[in-house]
């Protein structure tokens, strides 16, 4: 087999940026590039942020009350929550996405699973056209990771977003690339997809404390000393497709 050819199975997660914040600017142009947060059902505090707002130190959870007195100072826009726009728009996205894929896993209001398997064009091909065409699409915002499995999709996702030179694209065909396996060495065990901060200081005092020392764990010892969903993890972050895309509604 050419060493070019693509992974047996691809997966990618397609994460809507800032969603709520971005829903408001497409009801609203005029808050592009504002700092803008959106507040809980009764405005008692800051349930999403705008990346604007972000880097004003505004954090999740906020009160209300906090940040009113800052509005006038840094521009700060507030809005009540539009859930009926939230999810209008998450249709749309889903809809694009549909496009791409015979097997969509609509995973909250703002994520979605796409299996990229077999797929004629290339992976990275693929992901830059989402990454471009949701947007155009819907006014939505997207980052777009790839990779052989779930967890490692969720990764190159969380990177696609947080590192502006990738344009909101990551793509790790292999699970041995080097820069993958960079990141896994420094990532905490707690912040893998389905592990968690109770499951992860039990992982902490066996000794497994990054996400590569889990990879590089035997999956059948952590099946037997913590469970079946740690051991899947495990095999996850080594590139196999344990935890398959459920295009059900």
């Amino acid at each position: 087999m050419s060493t070019d050819a693509l992974p047996q199975s691809m997966v990618a997660l397609v994460d809507c940026n800032n969603f709520y914040a971005s829903c408001e600017r497409v009801f609203d142009p005029a808050l592009i590039s504002k700092p803008i947060g959106v507040l809980s059902n009764n405005d008692g505090y800051v349930i999403a942020r705008s990346a604007e707002l972000k880097a004003l130190n505004i954090e999740m959870a906020t009160p209300a009350f906090q940040v009113y007195p800052l509005q006038n100072r840094f521009g700060i826009i507030l809005r009540s929550s539009n859930y009926a726009l939230y999810g209008d728009l998450s249709s749309r996205v889903m809809q694009v996405l549909d496009s791409f894929s015979p097997s969509v896993e609509r995973y909250s209001i703002d994520e979605a699973f796409l299996d990229l398997s077999g797929m004629q064009d290339s992976v990275s091909k693929i992901c830059q056209q989402i990454a471009c065409k949701v947007p155009i699409y819907t006014g939505i915002p997207v980052s777009v990771g790839a990779a052989p499995s779930k967890t490692l999709a969720k990764i190159a996702s969380h990177l696609a977003k947080k590192q502006p030179g990738r344009q909101n694209v990551c793509v790790f065909e292999h699970a041995d690339d080097p820069e993958l396996l960079i990141w896994l060495k420094s990532l905490p065990i707690e912040e893998i997809w389905g592990i968690g901060r109770r499951l992860g200081q039990k992982l902490r005092q066996a000794g497994i404390e990054t996400a590569l020392q889990l990879r590089d764990t035997d999956h059948r010892w952590l099946k037997r000393n913590f469970n079946v969903l740690v051991a899947r993890t495990a095999l996850e972050l080594k590139g196999t497709h344990c935890i398959h895309v459920d295009d059900a509604p």
